[in-house]
């Protein structure tokens, strides 16, 4: 097998994997990995050895303290790699472990505790194999725990859930039941899953009773009964009913009171339990009721348009068909997916509970009747306590590390939380390979895509790991259960040149359950888990990142299922089924894989599509393939990979360089622009500037005795020939535009330049920035200095929001308002008269127009970027004002300790000037409330009654005015927020209505012209802002309905209804 790392290790120690350790490996014969170097830290985590240090470091002593954390830690390091070597043969390799698991324990059984409990959760893809070697520690009759020699103290008086003549095995079992309690009661649902999953594969070992099981489903089923269940809640208890259904088969129709593990399979009724298989029909009603009245929004989360989904091509898998999946099961006779193992599949006959000679009762566990409480009971501590109850807490691991002079990169208890949780919903995704893959709505799909959903979520701290073990997944699982270039051999269990996978199910007949494409399966559910709405479970960019390592283990066999994802997505650009939020994440993602490949890509498929429409989404997405390439590479590099049909209708005719308006020395301001250009470069100081401006505002102000218009044949802008303009306005707007257009000239070198510049000059532009009409011009000379070049366009808004020389609500106007009374002298020579400029506006909008090109992409990612800069302010202003009440608690608390210990207000001085009370006992673990003040021992400290109560008054008022001060701020902040909002909503509105772009009909696409795929971008830029910021328009409900939406009928409002109602799903 191939490597293969547990996703979130742990530094140091040499185990029998790695090498370079003093321990015994369990296996007799050589791993890889090799040993460690000598003067070294041993074979380290992922094997090989380890090199002498090039630091002198005193030499550790070794203490009985720290050899046992070196003993448990070497042993929790070789029970993740289980599996892992090359040569691995369960039947074997299982036993040898175990028995030196059996040693281990006798020095405490807690390290292997620990270990399983992490496997479990962190490892989905060896579920399996974890119950196998379980069923070794249970079912081997060497298997019972030495008691003499364990520890008494090794556990708290609550965690004795194992008596002193359970066997390591039973003791791992009991524990992990423990552990699912503590996951269940803390809404860990990802983690309640895997704990069933492991519980599944322990019945046909009658380890774990198949009734007390069943009994447990039904605990989980009582939530879908609940009144008005949420969608985030009903649906993860549902899908631990599917997935325990599917993946436990016939096996949760066992008796407890019969060892046959094969009767039910075979059809032996006396293996089975009466009424265990109407106990199943029952849950699976329960799930399908609970299908039937679940109220979810389809259109918003829909990744393709669902009024135009080909069935041949496109589909979406959801909730919906893991519901089918279920049925299927129950219609085949709960039958589980042939390529998923089985215990017995990984055991020898020997180990069987027929076999074993234990007694029935040493060697099972029921589990207990839980009842899952409800979401309201979860506070915020919960998650915390369920992982202090079984690991390190933080302050433990930080003192580790700072003991080793290690860095801690531990996971945050954030990740922590987010791991254990999984994600919130069953998201929509998209699928496009049929064959080659588990079709949605069979157990094959819901077990398989569940493994590899959860490898890549939990994997996603090391991108590398990740890309190299959802590559292996093969080994994990039947021989055959993937073709193509996978190795026959690749699997734990079954023969390599047996066809099994077209079996014969009742009810349905034959269908497939192997020999699919891994390639496919990893391309399609890396890409459609990047593309699930409105957000995805990662950082979009990980799965960018997660392909580019597996194409770069696989570049061979994984290229044809990329060219056939993306034909497949531009072939349904066509008649514009795709969402257009997903058109640009899709776009971010092929960008940067090409970047990563040398821009290769068959470009001529794409020539015969250059004679579309502008706007229409095919041209769009190869425009903005093209446009975020340069902005990964270079002009010219680029235009060197493409054919001159493609740069012709999708490359820029010109590099993105700057528009300086004042660059050419005709230009009547040219030499005031080089001076000011000059002073800057000086570091000159502002008030310097601003007097050169004023000086410069004097000298071009119209003369009425003197100024004469210009001729109507002229091209000078209103300038005459001394140089002055018409008005005092336009002479502001000339000094204005010169001051914006010089500090981006200078600032145009580079992202630190220009940040530089404006920290610098962050004075002088505030005060050129005064009055919105201010704003909004110097909004419109940087886009005309940057006309060639969107990007910088969106670096330079998020800069002059951020230091506020703009404002959110004036980005809002000049996106959907640009002005088109800019005065003559500033677009003389602007960056509006270059090829395809991006800051020109049309000077006539005919009917159903914008103004904007939405399908550019890069309108709405600064109206995106302004609303989640707003957002941010709000966030952080209200996690200010939490802070500071926090805090107030805390010193009121402090206070009111201080004066029921007698003591002074003030924390310096004792309440008799003279007697100092002795200092009480502190408790346990003191708070800071608890604390006693540092009593003054000065007589001349000492206040008076009315001192201490006026320093109390204004102690009083000065917490009142903190708080005060931090909630003004925040509802300032709030009505800005607001005020941003309504003024979007309200401008996709007007563009909405104007273009018709809720009534269009899709069928109809051929027949468009640029002016209908413009609304079509607008509609679906609409849709996107409706779905991502759902949350903030909630919270201004009221206020947007009634100044936007005031006509119930309007479909826009229809709309915005449907998005705040999928945050109560």
């Amino acid at each position: 097998m191939a490597d293969r790392n547990y996703p979130y290790g742990q530094a140091g120690g040499g185990g029998y994997y790695q090498g370079g350790g003093h321990q015994q490996s369990p296996y007799s014969r050589p791993r890889r990995g090799g040993g460690g170097g000598g003067g070294g830290r041993g074979g380290g985590y992922y094997g090989g050895g380890g090199g002498g240090h090039h630091h002198h470091q005193q030499t550790p002593q070794h203490t009985p303290e720290s050899r046992a954390e070196q003993k448990a830690r070497q042993l929790k390091l070789n029970l993740y790699k289980l599996g892992e070597e090359k040569d691995f043969h369960p039947p074997s390799d299982l036993l040898k472990l175990s028995r030196w698991i059996q040693e281990r324990a006798k020095d405490g059984v807690e390290p292997v505790n620990a270990a399983f409990r992490i496997m479990v959760v962190e490892q989905p893809h060896k579920i399996p194999l974890i119950a196998a070697l379980i069923g070794f520690l249970c079912l081997s009759p060497n298997q019972r725990r030495d008691a003499e020699r364990q520890d008494p103290a090794e556990h708290d008086a609550d965690a004795q859930v194992a008596s002193k003549d359970d066997t390591v095995g039973i003791t791992v079992v009991k524990d992990l039941v423990r552990a699912f309690r503590t996951y269940l009661d803390a809404r860990l649902w990802r983690n309640t899953r895997l704990s069933l999953h492991l519980f599944a594969a322990l019945v046909p070992l009658r380890i774990i009773s198949a009734s007390s099981l069943r009994t447990l489903l039904s605990s989980f089923a009582a939530v879908l009964d609940e009144p008005g269940v949420a969608a985030s809640r009903g649906d993860r208890a549902a899908i631990c009913i599917i997935e325990m259904i599917c993946r436990g088969g016939q096996d949760l129709l066992l008796r407890d009171d019969v060892d046959d593990v094969d009767g039910v399979e075979n059809g032996d009724a006396a293996s089975a339990d009466e009424g265990a298989r109407q106990e199943l029909d029952a849950l699976v009603e329960k799930v399908t009721a609970y299908n039937a009245s679940r109220k979810v929004e389809y259109e918003l989360a829909a990744p393709f348009s669902v009024d135009a989904i080909d069935g041949n091509t496109l589909r979406q898998e959801s909730f919906e068909d893991c519901v089918r999946a279920l049925e299927a099961c129950q219609s085949q006779g709960y039958t589980r997916p042939a390529f998923l193992p089985t215990p017995s599949d990984l055991l020898p006959a020997a180990i069987s509970p027929s076999a074993s000679k234990l007694p029935r009762e040493e060697r099972s566990v029921s589990l207990p009747d839980v009842l899952v409480p409800p979401d309201e009971d979860l506070d915020a501590s919960g998650v915390d306590v369920a992982f202090a109850s079984f690991g390190e807490t933080a302050g433990e691991r930080t003192k580790r590390h700072a003991r080793s002079g290690k860095l801690d990169i531990g996971k945050g208890e954030a990740d922590q939380r987010r791991a254990g949780s999984g994600p919130e919903r069953v998201d929509r995704q998209a699928r496009w390979f049929v064959d080659s893959v588990p079709q949605p709505g069979t157990p094959s799909s819901v077990v398989l895509r569940a493994i590899l959903a959860d490898m890549i979520d939990l994997y996603e701290v090391n991108r590398k790991d990740a890309a190299r073990l959802i590559l292996d997944l093969p080994s994990w699982l039947r021989r055959g259960t993937f073709g193509g270039k996978v190795s026959p051999d690749a699997g734990l269990f079954g023969e390599s040149d047996e066809e099994w996978w077209y079996v014969e199910r009742a009810g349905t007949g034959q269908t497939v359950e192997g020999g699919w494409s891994l390639d496919d399966l990893i391309v399609e559910s890396v890409v459609s888990t990047s593309l699930v709405l409105p957000t995805p479970p990662r950082n979009a960019l990980y799965y960018t990142a997660l392909l580019r390592e597996v194409v770069s283990v696989t570049p061979g066999t994984i290229a044809p299922s990329l060219g056939r994802t993306i034909r497949t997505f531009y072939s349904a650009m066509g008649d514009g089924r795709i969402d257009a939020e997903v058109l640009d994440r899709f776009a971010d993602w092929f960008s940067i894989h090409l970047s990563n490949f040398n821009f290769g890509w068959a470009w001529k498929e794409w020539i015969g599509d250059a004679a579309l429409p502008a706007s229409h989404p095919r041209r769009a997405f190869s425009r903005r393939i093209v446009e975020l390439e340069v902005r990964l590479a270079y002009y010219d590099r680029i235009k060197q990979t493409l054919p001159e049909e493609i740069a012709q209708s999708s490359l820029a005719p010109e590099e993105p360089l700057p528009a300086f308006t004042y660059a050419d020395e005709s230009h009547p301001y040219h030499a005031q622009a080089s001076r000011l250009i000059n002073s800057i470069r000086a570091k000159a100081a502002a008030p310097v500037i601003m007097a050169d401006f004023e000086s410069f505002k004097a000298s071009i102000r119209p003369d009425p005795s003197s100024f004469s218009l210009p001729d109507a044949g002229n091209d000078d802008g209103g300038i005459d020939a001394q140089g002055k303009v018409e008005s005092e306005q336009q002479a502001e707007a000339v000094v204005r535009d010169i001051a914006i257009q010089a500090v981006l000239f200078v600032g145009s070198r580079s992202f630190s330049h220009f940040l530089n510049i404006v920290e610098r000059y962050h004075a002088l532009l505030r005060q050129l920035s005064s009055s919105p009409r201010m704003r909004i011009a110097i909004l419109c000379g940087a886009t005309r200095f940057w006309a060639r070049s969107a990007q910088w366009v969106g670096i330079v808004i998020d800069k002059l929001l951020q230091y506020r020389i703009v404002e959110p609500a004036d980005v809002v106007d000049f996106v959907f308002s640009p002005p088109t009374d800019e005065p003559a002298p500033v677009l003389l020579g602007s960056g509006d008269g270059v090829p395809h400029s991006f800051s020109r506006v049309p000077a006539v909008v005919g009917a159903g127009s914008s103004q904007r090109d939405w399908s550019s992409f890069n309108w709405w990612l600064i109206i995106r970027l302004t609303l989640k800069k707003v957002n941010g302010r709000v966030d952080q202003l209200q996690k200010r004002l939490e802070d500071i009440e926090r805090e107030e608690a805390l010193e009121q608390e402090r206070k009111e300790a201080a004066l029921a210990a007698g003591m002074d207000e003030d924390d310096s001085t004792p309440a008799s000037p003279q007697q100092v009370p002795a200092a009480p006992s502190l408790p346990l673990f003191p708070t800071s409330a608890s604390l006693p003040p540092r009593p003054d021992l000065s007589s001349a400290n000492a206040v008076t009654a009315t001192t201490v109560a006026s320093t109390t008054a204004r102690d009083e008022e000065k917490r009142k005015a903190t708080s005060e001060e931090a909630r003004i701020s925040l509802e300032a902040i709030q009505v800005e927020q607001r005020k941003v909002f309504i003024s979007v909503l309200g401008g996709f509105n007007r563009l909405l209505k104007q273009s018709g772009a809720l009534q269009m009909d899709l069928a109809s696409t051929q027949e468009w012209d640029d002016a209908k795929w413009q609304s079509w971008w607008i509609r679906g830029w609409f849709l996107e802002l409706c779905r991502l910021f759902n949350k903030q328009i909630l919270a201004n409900r009221e206020t947007i309905m009634a100044n936007v939406f005031p006509d119930e009928a309007d479909p826009a409002r229809e709309i915005v209804e449907r998005a705040i109602d999928m945050l109560s799903e």
